[in-house]
């Protein structure tokens, strides 16, 4: 006979269940895109494919980028040199990665001149596939690799420009022609526009409105974390993470009232004015985005557009971004001030890794379905020409990219089997199930030769 008072035990209850029987308080919006994430997980669906573009200013120097031990190919050669990265050792301005060596890959001598040359970035272009110096006259990859799999935000845009008071610039992300993504360049104000729509209270008081704001989301998620399997907690972690940090800065402040009176000092990184805190703060909201579920897609422009460069203090460094870019390549000053640089934009790519690496999925991590592209808004100089316009690829995308441990080294611009930028965004989109065969404008100094198709994915990185 059944006992209506016969107890359900925890091992009794499958995780749908369970997800589906929690209920949300303040957190309802910060909260449901997590949950249905790990309901459709539970369910066997297949995880989207994640992105995150990190684009630094002044140059991705190929040398920088360039295995030490790689063997010069045969004099009077240009064929693709397609090496496992085990069998190389990583530069110094890149080996923070050697953590992901297994999982990543450097991809050298792809073209991207139709974004055009000169000056100090590419604007839109880089993106965009299409000159810089016309504006938005078009959508960027971000925004169509975001329309194969729609979510609540389609893409989050964070920036660290080289000056501080800006709250938005419009730089390197569009939706459409004339349409540019606005790019949040204070990790407070992204804060809250990500996570900020569970406030309530009188937004005239907003300390007290922001700890209200704070409170309230941990409480639910919290709560939440007690009713999630055990499997899932470790998930919902990373996530309450951030919102540790803010709140424990927002007890700082008040502790210190008279002291911050006095002295200004910045408290954390969520609101520094220093440079490597900006970074680390935006770069700690861009996987919070993308753990949360609240976008698929997330831009960084690390540069700030066309603007005023940065100076490294943080890292000992006097000498700013665009005098670092004008020193002669053989001169030792510009590597003595461009390598801890280039380490640190390193750094940031190895810890966005390190935090989707950390939260499991299927069979495997975040990481596995999440590709971290790394590249200049310049291409390979500080006034990139764009014959070139290397990259380091982190993480992957479920087995659609073949990407893991290779160095990939295409022949020169205008020479058989060379290959463009737009090919790469290409094989991006395929792997999403876009199967599109062009993107952006062609390079016209490249129709009629001989093995330079620009139509179509760069089948050499497609499984």
């Amino acid at each position: 006979m059944h006992n209506p008072l016969k107890m359900v035990t925890a091992d009794q209850l499958d995780r749908r269940t369970v997800l589906k029987g929690i209920t949300l308080g303040a957190g309802a919006v910060v909260l449901q895109p997590f949950l249905q994430r790990l309901e459709a997980q539970n369910a066997g669906q297949t995880p989207p494919k994640r992105f995150i573009f990190f684009m630094q200013g002044n140059g991705l120097w190929p040398y920088h980028v360039q295995p030490r031990n790689l063997p010069a190919p045969p004099r009077g050669t240009n064929q693709l040199i397609d090496r496992n990265l085990a069998d190389l050792e990583l530069p110094e301005p890149i080996a923070p990665l050697a953590p992901f060596k297994n999982r990543m890959a450097i991809i050298q001598k792809l073209s991207h001149k139709i974004s055009g040359g000169g000056d100090h970035g590419k604007g839109y272009g880089g993106l965009g596939c299409y000159n810089w110096r016309r504006g938005p006259v078009g959508q960027t990859i971000d925004h169509a690799l975001a329309s194969a799999q729609p979510t609540i935000i389609p893409v989050v845009g964070l920036g660290v420009p080289g000056y501080t008071h800006s709250a938005f610039i419009n730089s390197v992300s569009a939706s459409a022609a004339r349409r540019p993504t606005p790019i949040v360049c204070q990790a407070d104000l992204a804060f809250q526009m990500l996570f900020g729509s569970v406030a309530e209270g009188n937004a005239g008081r907003a300390f007290q409105a922001r700890n209200r704001l704070l409170d309230w989301a941990r409480s639910d998620i919290r709560r939440v974390r007690t009713e999630l399997p055990a499997m899932d907690r470790e998930q919902l972690d990373i996530y309450l993470d951030t919102f540790e940090q803010m709140r424990s800065r927002q007890d700082r402040i008040n502790d210190n009232r008279e002291r911050l009176r006095a002295n200004l000092p910045s408290i954390d990184r969520f609101d520094s004015r220093r440079t490597t805190q900006r970074f680390e703060a935006q770069c700690a909201i861009a996987a919070a985005a993308i753990t949360s579920g609240l976008t698929n897609v997330v831009t960084i422009d690390a540069n700030g557009g066309l603007g005023p460069t940065h100076t490294w203090t943080d890292l000992g460094i006097t000498v700013d971004d665009h005098a670092i870019g004008h020193m002669h390549p053989n001169d030792p000053v510009r590597d003595r001030h461009a390598i801890p640089i280039r380490r640190f934009h390193a750094e940031r790519v190895a810890d966005l890794a390190r935090r989707l690496d950390a939260v499991r999925e299927g069979n495997g991590t975040m990481l596995d379905n999440t590709l971290i592209i790394w590249m200049s808004d310049s291409g390979e100089e500080h006034h990139g020409f764009c014959s070139e316009w290397p990259m380091v690829l982190v993480g992957g995308l479920a087995g659609r990219l073949r990407t893991a441990g290779r160095f990939l080294h295409f022949p020169s611009y205008q020479t058989a089997g060379h290959r463009t930028i737009a090919n790469f965004y290409l094989a991006l989109l395929h792997a999403v199930g876009d199967r599109r065969q062009s993107f952006g404008e062609i390079d016209p100094a490249l129709v009629g030769l001989r093995d330079v198709n620009q139509a179509g994915p760069l089948s050499e990185i497609l499984a």
